[in-house]
């Protein structure tokens, strides 16, 4: 089987997967109810919502640049920004995690960074998140009934949260060994005796540099803080857009809800992630006793403020990016 080949059926599998996942949501919706369900939004609603989804995305655009400045400390912070919220609408449009390549190949002069220094920080973000997230999970459990949340999803997320401590847990006890070797693949000797090229050496020498950064427990508890206040912002968006849909709700639902729906974003499905963000958020606040109706109202209007916001805001960024590196089309580009 070639590439393209196994492209194509990734792509196809993961459509399929989005397709079931949201006829599980929309099966004997009452559509009318449905539709009542959004009248309880108003535009001061949204906006309030919008802040604090801003806020959240400044968060983390302040806790990538705190990791890559360790490194380069005379970055600006302005210099994250764009690429930070590029790479979450690219991939919002498109497959296989395309957005994250761009912001590791795409934007390492202006991060005065290496290819694997940013990726370090990329997977280091990623491990924050989910076990921040399999944080909020676990509490939302607590509020629960036993066997009221499907177990295989429970599993699923015991399993991501282990492998997440895990992670964290081999680089702080390993990391004196990983820096020796470090060490020798910056030693021309090491590199002549097996004859590696001196590419992969430089390559493993600044990912090594950015796995570092979990070395010292004053910075992790920094980075981790930085996660909890970033979600916790995001969290509120949930809190706000749920009471204004579900009269009553209960105030940790739309906290599981943001647990649930976001950690089903590692299933295999479209850019975006159509159907399982969708149906899974829904659980989340059906769980705590939102009906099917308002329960699905609220999971499309959240799921539709975080793609519709984040993919217009981030190809504005990457079209400036573009035309800040192309005169010749400069002057087509608005700088509002």
């Amino acid at each position: 089987m070639n590439s393209k080949t196994a492209r194509w059926l990734k792509l196809s599998f993961g459509f399929a997967i989005a397709v079931g996942f949201a006829w599980l949501l929309a099966r004997g919706l009452d559509m009318d109810a449905l539709g009542r369900a959004f009248t309880g939004l108003s535009i001061p609603v949204v906006l309030l919502a919008l802040v604090f989804l801003a806020a959240g995305w400044a968060i983390r655009i302040v806790r990538w640049w705190w990791m890559l400045r360790v490194f380069e400390p005379t970055l600006p912070l302005a210099a994250c920004a764009g690429p930070f919220l590029a790479g979450m609408a690219v991939n919002n449009v498109l497959p296989f995690r395309a957005g994250d390549a761009l912001r590791v190949l795409g934007f390492r002069r202006q991060l005065r960074s290496p290819v694997m220094r940013v990726a370090g920080t990329i997977v280091i973000e990623r491990v924050l998140d989910v076990s921040t997230l399999a944080g909020v999970f676990f509490l939302g459990l607590l509020g629960l009934p036993a066997g009221v949340f499907p177990k295989g999803f429970v599993f699923a997320v015991t399993w991501v949260a282990g492998v997440g401590s895990v992670a964290i847990l081999a680089l702080l006890l390993f990391f004196p060994a990983l820096d020796r070797l470090r060490k020798r693949l910056a030693g021309r000797g090491f590199l002549a005796a097996r004859r590696w090229p001196k590419a992969v050496a430089r390559h493993g020498v600044h990912l090594a540099e950015a796995f570092s950064l979990v070395r010292s427990s004053r910075r992790m508890l920094i980075l981790i803080g930085l996660s909890v206040v970033a979600w916790t912002c995001e969290g509120a968006l949930f809190a706000i857009l749920a009471t204004a849909i579900v009269a009553g709700v209960t105030p940790l639902g739309p906290w599981f809800a943001l647990a649930t729906g976001t950690l089903a974003t590692v299933i295999p499905s479209t850019p975006g992630h159509f159907g399982t963000f969708d149906y899974f958020a829904a659980q989340g606040l059906a769980a705590y006793g939102a009906s099917p109706e308002h329960s699905a109202a609220f999971a499309l209007t959240v799921h539709a403020m975080l793609w519709a916001s984040s993919t217009t805001v981030g190809l504005l960024c990457l079209l400036r990016s573009w035309a800040s590196a192309n005169p010749a089309v400069k002057k087509t580009v608005p700088n509002g």
